[in-house]
This record gives C-alpha cells, sequence and structure tokens, in this order.
C-alpha cells in the first residue's frame, strides 16, 4: 500500500546506514515509473506521475477501483513516494544520485502539478480533486475533497526541494521563477477553532480526529516543514494539538502507533512517545521471527511497524537536515543507556553516539566531505567546519 504503509516500512534504511536496502526501494520505483506516467496521463490528462493506494506490483498501473478508494484522483501519493529517493542521496551524499536520478523526478513532479492545480478567483492555486488518505469527509461517503492539507503539504515540498536543488545544479532562471510563481501561490495551512492543524485547508471539510491516520502532518514527518524548532511558532504550536487530538483516540494497527511516535519524536513530545512506545510493548505485536503483527495479538503478519520502529529511535536520539544536527532530542532520561553507532546524517556524515540517564556521554562523527555544520544538545549550539574522512570529537 503506496500510502504510510511503505513509507514507514522504508524509513529506517538510508538513516540507518544501509543503502543496498535503500537503493532496492529506488530501483523497484524506477522500474514501475512508466506505469506511473501513464496513468497520470490517462486519468488526469497529466504529465508526470500518478501513484494509487494500490498499483499492480509488476508495472506500476493503478488497478483499484471504488466509490469509497478514488486513487485514481489522489495528486499526493508520487510525492511522498519518491522522497525516499531525496533522503537516499542527502543521508548517503550521494551528489551524483541526487543530480541525476532524484532532481528530474522533482522536476516531473512540478510539471504534474502545472497541469493539475486550479488557479481559483484568489489567485491560489488549489488542488481539486483532493484526498486525505482513508478518511472521508464527514457526512459523507466520499474521500473526495478540495485542498487536503497533506496533498498541499507534499505539493509545497516538492516544489520547495526542486527549488533548492535547481539552485544547486544550475536551473536555468526563468524555469526556477515558474516554479516558485507555484510555490507561492499555494493555500496557507489552516489552524481549526479548536486550535489544531486542520486536515483540510478548505474550511468547508470538518476534522475528523477519531482515525489512525496522521497525514495531514506530513509537514511534520516525514516532511520537514514544522518542528519543535521549525516553521512558524503558531503552526508548531497548531501541529502539537493536531497531534494531540488524534493521539486521544489511540490506535490498534502498529504502524499508527510509531507514526504518531514519530511525529511526537519531531515535536519533542515524549509523553506521547513513552505511551505508544509501552502500548506496543505490551499488545503482542511481535512474532518470534521479529515481524510484527498490523493488529494486537498476532492477528497480520506485517512489516510496517517492525522496520519503522528502527528510525522512531534513530529519531528520539538524533534530528538531521541539511547543515544541521540535533542530538538526543527525544530520548526519556529513565529509558536506558546505550550506544549507536554509524547512523547517517545529511551530507552523508557519520555518527556514533552513547548515553545515559537521557544525557549525552559521547559524540563521534566522520566527515563525509567538506562542510558546514550546526550541532545541537541540550541549548547549546555550536558550528563547525568539516573536512572530508576526519572523525570529530563532539564535546559539549
Amino acid at each position: 500500500m503506496w500510502d504510510s504503509n511503505i513509507n514507514l516500512a522504508i524509513s529506517a534504511a538510508s538513516m540507518s546506514n544501509l543503502p543496498e536496502c535503500a537503493e532496492s526501494y529506488c530501483r523497484y520505483v524506477e522500474h514501475l515509473l512508466p506505469g506511473w506516467r501513464l496513468n497520470a496521463r490517462n486519468y488526469l490528462g497529466c504529465r508526470g506521475f500518478l501513484v494509487a493506494h494500490y498499483n499492480d506490483p509488476e508495472n506500476g498501473y493503478l488497478t483499484h477501483f471504488g466509490r469509497s478508494f478514488p486513487w485514481m484522483c489522489w495528486p499526493g501519493g508520487a510525492g511522498w513516494n519518491i522522497r525516499p529517493f531525496y533522503e537516499y542521496a542527502m543521508l548517503t551524499g550521494d551528489e551524483r544520485m541526487l543530480r541525476e536520478r532524484v532532481y528530474p523526478l522533482y522536476r516531473e513532479m512540478a510539471c504534474f502539478y502545472a497541469d493539475f492545480l486550479v488557479k481559483g478567483a484568489d489567485s491560489l492555486y488549489h488542488i481539486v480533486p483532493s484526498v486525505s488518505p482513508e478518511n472521508a469527509v464527514r457526512g459523507t461517503q466520499t474521500w473526495l475533497s478540495c485542498d487536503a492539507t497533506m496533498d498541499v503539504a507534499v505539493a509545497r515540498e516538492v516544489f520547495s526541494l526542486l527549488l533548492q536543488m535547481g539552485e544547486r545544479f544550475g536551473m536555468p532562471r526563468a524555469e526556477a521563477d515558474r516554479w516558485r510563481a507555484y510555490l507561492t501561490r499555494l493555500p496557507d495551512y489552516r489552524i481549526n477553532a479548536d486550535g489544531a492543524l486542520a486536515e483540510w485547508v478548505d474550511p468547508r471539510y470538518p476534522d475528523v480526529y477519531d482515525h489512525r491516520h496522521l497525514s495531514h502532518l506530513y509537514p511534520v514527518f516525514p516532511g520537514g516543514q514544522i518542528g519543535k524548532n521549525r516553521g512558524e511558532p503558531r503552526l508548531r504550536q497548531a501541529a502539537r494539538v493536531a497531534l494531540e487530538k488524534r493521539f486521544a483516540f489511540d490506535s490498534a494497527p502498529a504502524h499508527g502507533l510509531i507514526h504518531v511516535a514519530l511525529q511526537a519524536a519531531r515535536l519533542g513530545e515524549l509523553g506521547m512517545i513513552r505511551t505508544n512506545l509501552d502500548r506496543f510493548c505490551r499488545r503482542h505485536y511481535l512474532y518470534n521471527s521479529l515481524v510484527t503483527s498490523h493488529d494486537p495479538n498476532h492477528s497480520v503478519y506485517n512489516l510496517d511497524a517492525v522496520l519503522s520502529l528502527p528510525r522512531l529511535f534513530m529519531e528520539m536520539l538524533v534530528y538531521t537536515e541539511p547543515g544541521y544536527v540535533e542530538l538526543l532530542p527525544a530520548w526519556p532520561a529513565e529509558y536506558p543507556e546505550g550506544k549507536l553507532s554509524g547512523v547517517r546524517l545529511y551530507g552523508g556524515h557519520t555518527l556514533t553516539l552513547s548515553w545515559r540517564q537521557g544525557r549525552l556521554v559521547s559524540a563521534r562523527l566522520r566527515a563525509h566531505r567538506n562542510d558546514t555544520l550546526r550541532i545541537a544538545y541540550d541549548g547549546q549550539t555550536r558550528e563547525m567546519r568539516l573536512v572530508k574522512d576526519k572523525t570529530y570529537t563532539l564535546k559539549f
């Protein structure tokens, strides 16, 4: 299933320094791209890609139809599923991959949006139709809507990352100006009457909190637009409220527990992490093989949670983005001491660290290339100039 399931299942590959695993995903997607292009052209009359919740696993064709599953109208799926390419290139520091494999994909996605977006009377570009995955609009039997927050977030990310890569690789100025015009005219995120980041930008659609999916918090994770130190303060607070609203309803599927905890780690909400890890440990999700069940009590053999659990632990210990890393951003003091070796940072650098009682004991960083990196820990931030192949001991 090409929404949160597969995203979570592969989320640990690049950061945990397993490029062979990330490469297997990327090659598989590249095999499906012709089918995804055909989907976009045949169903929506657009260039670029259309990724359905269900695709034929051999050719990528959209094959699953039904009133409650209108996947031929889901514009956010492709951007969601090419983001792992970007993470793979950035976490391994593979400049060639970024230029030759990732950059062209984002150019194609921008062409998709150029064909798909609808310019309204307000001069903004709207996403119509739009889908918030697996959540129907309240009072209706359909998922079809206008400006689902996740769809807007993915479009915003596609244009933003494309422009960053374009600056790096010499995109013509006229092309960059064209994509920037789309980016600046996407609708703003909406904060609803509860103070939560709304699941739909369009105010005609009320939020549906009792649901396991948190796709409208895509800007928090897997995206990077909003976090405890990122984005506008009002949006950071709204994201926390939205997370609390969903958290109140619990989640039986294991991947829902991990998804909430990953977003809680990005927002620094340690209580939610503790609670969901406790739920995960008590409900018999884990088989003797260490594969997990989708639901409690060993009911559905499934990989979503077991392959995203390592990403959760890494996110609790290390947050990384281009030019910046934070150490122990969300590790509770009462959790055991330990050591993490060889985790990848943006830029391709590797980090080994140990901790005890929620405090950093030691940290060593090996530079993949010459770089400048801001490193944060416990309210302190310092800037380091890295030299390729040198190892640095980080002290605070």
